[in-house]
């Protein structure tokens, strides 16, 4: 009916629609008495005899009566509301309506002749399921969607809102377990090996016996003729080995046992597989089936909006025209609930800032009527909605003068900032260009709320505009907020996730792969050069000053892209994939910078999930200090005019007479580590071995040593940065550091001396080298 009314305001001549409005009047007419709600069947039976009066008059409805009738489906809708919340009998306006409408329908009643019409033949009223017939503009809710033809009604099933909240939930929460259900059956598979060589090595132990046995009976059939008549020797050896034996036999059926049983979990194995694929299957399709029912077009949203902004128009003597676009996009029915307020909030903006009044846009040289677009365009798993008018537009210096009068910039900040950037400062809390609190905009409640409203549901708000030619509102909101493909990566030590749907690739690249422009690193990506992202520094994970990253070796990154815009996150390990259901951080963390949520993965661990537009953005400004991987996070590295071949060090030669001299060998090789371990400790050391950096700094903490043998290139923490840390630190100052490494090229060795290694040798050596290097700073007797 609201719907008709303003098709009808717009061609009150249309015989068709005024013919469907009343139709729908007496349908509501009859299922309101169908079901006794006197007050509903009051207002929508005055409310046909209004529009069949003046039907029959042939003359078209005037503006009054439009107003009054608008002000029926009002009410009207407040009861019907009032009823489902439980609040059964309660009105707003109701008497003074229905008077209203009494007296309105009294001053046509003269000349109306009492004539049953179509509509009143039926003396029974219609069902309620039954539904009026609509012309082709109704059928149609926008341009270029289509309606899917009726099923039969014994296809529909009834089911509440909450239900299905609930069956969505418990479908995450299903494809979330049968991750976990799978990592059990890797583990499960990840043992069968190791099951089936101890098996083997059972066999082996057992054949060693055996052989021991066989021994034993070889030696006793040899020793016998010499020890003459002494059975209880004899004896003794025979219960000995009978012993053994009821070991072996015993050990024999454990083996066979063992066999059978890893037989038996093999062909297990295969069957558990099966099942675990059957499950990820079915939950993942309950799971998109249900997501899929909870989809709704864009246009069940958009449609609640003309009759508010036809409203204020009139209210403030406004005219404006109001279209939409892109009404086919879909989105979770939970989020067109949660936008309602926010672009209502925009919309209402556009009226009471952004369309100017017919005089003030004559003289200006534009049309009387105002335009304000809203439309939505579907991207990949977003959904970016834009709000456009053509009004007067923000007066950026206007918002310069008020973030100066505010405090919240300096003047001189004020005037550098780039127009773009000062549009952001209109979601700060308070802040408003208006003179005037209307009541449109409210008061108080600026776009902060709007952009507060938006970050719940993971959405994001840009501003654009430009003075006198209007505003444009670009909103970007996931489709759906439940289980969602994250690729899971390490930054620090610590597992983050980040949403796949933003991931463009990855990649691993070394710092002579990227240019340096203004102390600041780029990558070149599909011949764009986009920033590097120095996740570590982004997120502060180990204070306000990260630690420096080696200029040898390479790292993994991940290019993300949000509204088109790219940057590369570099981070120290990419680990995998994995169905992840985001989950908000409550109220207490909404505003932690960087992280959109949190998810418990498979295995329990819960991880932090990261806000991709948010880097993006922030790595769009250049603000490298704080965002992106700039030359101050890098190993400085001079290079010399001429690289010597030997370095004579300064250090003095420490004296050890009384006790041993200390080593301490650094290499994440095993063979290595029990190599040198073996050599020096031969020659007289005491030699302790560490497998990484972090290893040998944990070490160091709780020992002294007279020196230091390092490798170069291990993980978790290399040995350019153990260098740069023992040589931080005063204490270790005189500790010398021996680099022992793979790596000739003279740029890596020129790099370790410079970052305070004393002495360098390249794999393979020889122990005289090894031992002549040490022999530089220590003597022992």
């Amino acid at each position: 009916i609201n719907f008709l009314l303003m098709k009808m305001e717009k061609d009150p001549e249309n015989e068709e629609m005024n013919y469907h409005l009343l139709r729908s009047l007496h349908t509501l007419k009859g299922s309101a008495s169908m079901v006794y709600v006197d007050s509903v069947e009051k207002l929508s039976h005055l409310s046909e005899d209004v529009v069949e009066g003046y039907q029959k008059k042939g003359v078209a409805l005037p503006q009054k009566a439009f107003d009054l009738l608008f002000e029926v489906v009002d009410e009207i809708e407040f009861i019907v509301d009032s009823m489902a919340s439980g609040m059964s009998g309660k009105t707003r306006n109701y008497d003074v309506i229905l008077e209203r409408l009494q007296e309105y329908h009294q001053t046509l009643e003269p000349a109306i002749e009492k004539q049953p019409t179509a509509a009143e033949v039926e003396e029974t009223p219609q069902p309620v399921t039954e539904e009026p017939v609509k012309p082709k503009e109704f059928l149609e809710i926008s341009q270029g969607y289509q309606k899917r033809p009726p099923a039969p009604r014994d296809a529909y099933v009834r089911l509440h809102v909450d239900q299905m909240d609930r069956l969505l939930n418990e479908a995450a929460e299903l494809v979330i377990n049968h991750t976990q259900f799978k990592t059990q059956l890797d583990r499960f598979k990840n043992y069968l090996p190791r099951m089936d060589m101890e098996g083997k090595n059972l066999q082996n132990i057992l054949w060693y016996l055996e052989t021991i046995i066989n021994e034993q009976r070889r030696l006793m059939d040899m020793i016998r003729p010499h020890i003459g008549n002494n059975p209880s020797i004899e004896e003794s050896q025979k219960t000995q080995i009978e012993n053994i034996e009821r070991a072996i036999h015993n050990l024999q059926v454990f083996q066979k046992n063992l066999s059978e049983t890893i037989k038996g979990m093999k062909e297990s194995e295969k069957t558990y597989e099966e099942q675990v694929q059957k499950v990820t299957h079915l939950s993942t399709q309950i799971h998109d089936e249900i997501m899929e029912a909870r989809l709704v077009p864009v246009a069940l949203l958009f449609q609640r909006f003309h009759r508010p902004l036809r409203d204020l128009a009139r209210k403030h003597e406004k005219k404006i025209k109001f279209y939409t676009e892109g009404e086919s996009a879909e989105l979770d029915r939970v989020l067109i609930e949660e936008l309602y307020e926010p672009l209502l909030h925009i919309l209402r903006n556009a009226i009471d800032h952004g369309i100017e009044t017919p005089e003030e846009r004559k003289k200006s040289g534009k049309p009387e009527e105002g335009e304000i677009h809203l439309s939505a365009v579907q991207e990949r798993n977003f959904v970016n909605i834009e709000v456009k008018d053509d009004g007067r537009g923000i007066d950026i210096e206007k918002v310069r003068e008020r973030l100066i009068e505010s405090g919240l910039l300096e003047a001189e900040q004020a005037q550098q900032l780039p127009d773009q950037d000062l549009f952001e400062y209109l979601m700060y809390p308070g802040f408003s260009t208006s003179d005037t609190t209307t009541e449109l905009s409210g008061r108080g409640v600026g776009l902060d709320a709007v952009k507060k409203q938006l970050q719940k549901i993971k959405g994001d708000i840009r501003v654009y505009s430009e003075k006198g030619k209007g505003s444009r509102f670009l909103i970007r909101v996931p489709i759906s907020l439940t289980v969602t493909q994250a690729m899971l990566v390490e930054i620090a030590g610590h597992v983050y996730a980040v949403p796949l749907m933003q991931v463009e690739e990855t990649s691993n690249v070394s710092l002579a792969d990227l240019e340096i422009v203004d102390n600041t690193y780029f990558m070149k990506h599909r011949g764009r050069k986009i920033p590097v992202v120095y996740m570590a520094n982004l997120l502060k994970i180990r204070g306000n000053k990260p630690r420096p990253i080696s200029p040898v070796g390479t790292y993994p990154v991940i290019v993300v892209q949000d509204e088109g815009n790219e940057v590369s996150l570099l981070m120290e390990k990419i680990v995998h994939r994995e169905e992840v259901l985001i989950k908000s951080l409550g109220p207490g963390m909404q505003r932690v910078p960087y992280i959109v949520g949190g998810s418990v993965l498979a295995d329990g661990k819960v991880v932090l999930v990261l806000d991709v537009p948010q880097i993006v953005r922030e790595a769009g400004r250049g603000e490298s200090v704080e965002v992106a991987l700039s030359a101050e996070d890098v190993v400085t590295v001079e290079k010399p005019e001429k690289v010597k071949e030997e370095k004579s060090t300064t250090k003095p030669r420490k004296k050890i007479s009384d006790r041993k001299p200390t080593v301490l060998v650094v290499d994440d090789s095993l063979s290595i580590r029990k190599f040198l371990g073996g050599l020096l400790s031969n020659k007289g050391f005491e030699v302790d071995m560490a497998k990484n950096g972090y290893h040998a700094l944990e070490i160091l903490n709780q020992k002294d040593f007279d020196l230091l043998v390092t490798d170069l290139e291990m993980p978790h923490l290399s040995g350019y940065e153990l260098i740069e840390q023992i040589r931080a630190e005063s204490r270790w100052n005189d500790l010398p550091v021996i680099v022992l490494t793979g790596r000739a090229s003279k740029h890596i060795q020129q790099l370790s001396m410079n970052l305070g290694a004393d002495e360098f040798i390249i794999k393979p050596f020889k122990e005289e080298e090894l031992l002549d290097k040490i022999n530089l700073f220590l003597e022992w007797l």
